[in-house]
Order: structure tokens, then sequence, then C-alpha cells
């Protein structure tokens, strides 16, 4: 599968999974009402757990009501962002 396949914010908005990341930042943007999310890191133990693609997701939802996005991929050794 393509990278820009596997972005289903853009390629597919009205799919299941497309909903699954704008309900994610809905829970994000509700969890912190008081003090809005200034910062998120996410990190795993193993490699291969598709981080890079959940969050780049994640990113295209935010950026899609207009939040303010940059996204860092911080892998030094494999980027892939």
């Amino acid at each position: 599968m393509t990278d820009l396949k596997r972005l289903v914010a853009l390629s597919d908005p009205t799919s299941p999974a497309s909903e699954a990341f704008r309900s994610l930042r809905m829970n994000l943007q509700f969890a912190s009402l008081d003090t809005p999310i200034r910062s998120l890191l996410v990190t795993s133990p193993d490699i291969d757990e598709n981080k890079s693609i959940t969050l780049t997701n994640l990113a295209i939802t935010l950026a899609q009501v207009d939040q303010q996005v940059i996204l860092v991929d911080a892998d030094l050794r494999r980027p892939s962002i």
C-alpha cells in the first residue's frame, strides 16, 4: 500500500478510519478544555507500529479544523515523514 493511500484523512474522508481520527481529535481537544494541548509526544517500544502514519492522519484532521500543526519526525535513524 502506498503511503498516500494510508493517509485516509485525505484520500477517503468519509471512511470509518477517517471518522476514527476525527474522534481522536475531538477526544484530545475535550481532554484539555481549561488549557489547550500545545504539544503531543507519541512513542512506542517497537519500530513498526505505524506511529508516523497515525500521527500524520491526526495532524491532517487537526489542520482541517484550522488548527496550527507542526509535525516533527524525531527518528534520526529512520525518518519517514
